[in-house]
């Protein structure tokens, strides 16, 4: 019978809080999706609105992205029971491991678009990103909660990195495409399932899958940040409120967090938008 090992998956504890979680890449890119949407470039850069939609058109390629269908078996006409549940483990970790690897496409897409428009000097992303952690040092407040974190867990499925350089959030998105590059490349080895002495063959592939995960969360942090700043100077206009339907947790001056059930700008929701909204205060 197929089991699956229960050490294995990886949880990074900013995902387990009990209020102010980070959001699943699924969730966080739809509410990303959504502010674009209520947002636009101001540059005056001829041709500028038609890059801001195609760059948001990768975001919205990335938010309607759900499921990968594979079926890795390979039937002979004469497979034992073990290789029938190797294809099948085999089959489940392919769909998760490519779910992301794909998200991480589109993000990086999204992310190189917006770059080019509101950066068009910088050589490459992060310094893009770097220049934008500059501009927000004196504006703590406007900093997406937990990208610093998401940044040093990107750094810790890249062996040989030094955890130092991770606090920066452009250095975890120069690692972030780096892991992209690498998959794309064909240099990374495929996982595959692992079988023990009784031939029950387990999952394997968690840290792959996860470093898929937080690469894309990475990503869509960095826009965060990188619209955070355009907002401040201006080369990027929001529009309307958003309305916060159900409630949501958002940090509060204290280091705590408040409930907040009502219309917030949608400049200030930027900072906020990639967290689990949480169950709401008891009455």
């Amino acid at each position: 019978m197929t089991t699956t090992r229960m050490e294995g998956p990886c949880r990074p504890s900013y995902r387990t809080l009990s209020t102010l979680a980070l959001a699943e890449p699924e969730d966080h890119v739809r509410e990303l999706t959504d502010w674009v949407e209520h947002a636009s470039a101001r540059t005056g850069v001829p041709g500028a609105q038609n890059d801001w939609d195609n760059a948001y058109r990768w975001l919205r390629l990335a938010q309607g992205l759900r499921t990968i269908t594979f079926d890795m078996s390979y039937d002979d006409g004469g497979m034992c029971s073990a290789g029938i549940d190797f294809d099948a483990v085999w089959t489940e970790t392919m769909e998760g491991w490519q779910l992301h690897q794909i998200r991480l496409g589109y993000v990086r897409a999204a992310l190189e678009g917006f770059v080019r428009l509101l950066h068009p000097d910088a050589a490459a992303p992060g310094l893009a990103i770097e220049a934008a952690e500059q501009q927000l040092q004196h504006h703590a407040d406007a900093w997406p909660l937990h990208a610093r974190e998401v940044a040093e867990h990107v750094f810790a499925h890249s062996p040989g990195r030094g955890g130092s350089a991770a606090a920066s959030i452009a250095a975890g998105v120069v690692q972030a495409i780096d892991l992209h590059e690498q998959a794309v490349r064909g240099r990374v080895c495929i996982p595959e399932p692992v079988a023990d002495a009784d031939a029950k063959i387990f999952a394997a592939g968690h840290a792959e899958i996860c470093a898929a995960k937080e690469a894309s969360t990475v990503l869509l942090l960095g826009i965060q940040l990188l619209m955070v700043a355009a907002v401040i100077d201006k080369s990027v206009a929001v529009f309307d409120d958003k309305y916060l339907l159900d409630g949501k947790w958002v940090p509060d001056s204290s280091g705590g967090s408040r409930w907040v059930d009502e219309e917030m700008p949608y400049s200030e929701y930027l900072a906020v938008l990639h967290l689990e909204p949480g169950e709401p205060p008891e009455l």
